[in-house]
């Protein structure tokens, strides 16, 4: 947060400079055109400000040829300087996003007995391996006899394992599919979507290698 708020204070200073020199050549080109509306560089300002906003009241407007020029250079840089701090905004507003997401994938990673003996850095680097998926609802995630190519942890949603007498539903928090990876054999049951379900997935390779 401290540098979104260097940036936002960086961007409102470009701002603030932008509306000062804006001010100041409009002044230099409309004073002696209109000594009335463009008398002081402080009363530019409301030109400037009206201009970069591109609001536009249209109670001052410039009379030559070169402060009309000057107006458009100024509307179009008005444009891409109000885009700045909501671009910082929109970044900060990301990486908080994907600070809450690594701490949600970290909980997951954690809670498998498999990685309980990784350590800090190691789980980290789990963490940055799992690649995110959507499927939809009756959706076969994985299925019986096919080649284990990953293990997944459910984000979101629920699944349904077939079994040949019984049925289990898996849940948020839950994860499946590590045992083929880990004994490089085929699947032994069919695991198919009952909803919408968020999962990330740790491919076999990926596994294999830590």
């Amino acid at each position: 947060m401290v540098s979104q708020h260097r940036a936002l204070t960086a961007a409102f200073f470009v701002m603030l400079m932008a509306l000062l020199f804006s001010s100041s050549i409009i002044f230099a080109l409309e004073h002696e055109v209109q000594p009335e509306k463009f008398s002081s560089i402080p009363s530019a300002m409301w030109w400037g400000m009206a201009t970069l906003t591109t609001v536009g009241y249209g109670d001052v407007a410039p009379m030559t040829p070169l402060g009309q020029f000057f107006g458009i250079i100024t509307m179009i840089i008005g444009i891409g300087m109000f885009a700045l701090p909501t671009g910082v905004i929109a970044t900060g507003f990301a990486n908080e996003v994907d600070k809450l997401n690594f701490v949600v994938n970290w909980k997951l990673v954690s809670s498998v007995p498999l990685f309980k003996g990784l350590d800090v850095t190691e789980i980290a680097e789990v963490v940055s391996l799992l690649t995110p998926n959507t499927v939809p609802p009756n959706y076969a995630v994985i299925k019986l006899g096919e080649k284990a190519e990953g293990m997944f942890f459910i984000v979101s949603g629920q699944l349904e394992v077939e079994l040949t007498k019984q049925s289990i539903t898996l849940e948020r928090g839950e994860f499946f599919g590590e045992m083929g990876v880990l004994d490089d054999s085929p699947r032994t049951a069919t695991i198919v979507s009952l909803t919408e379900c968020k999962l990330l997935e740790l491919k076999a390779e990926d596994l294999q290698h830590l």
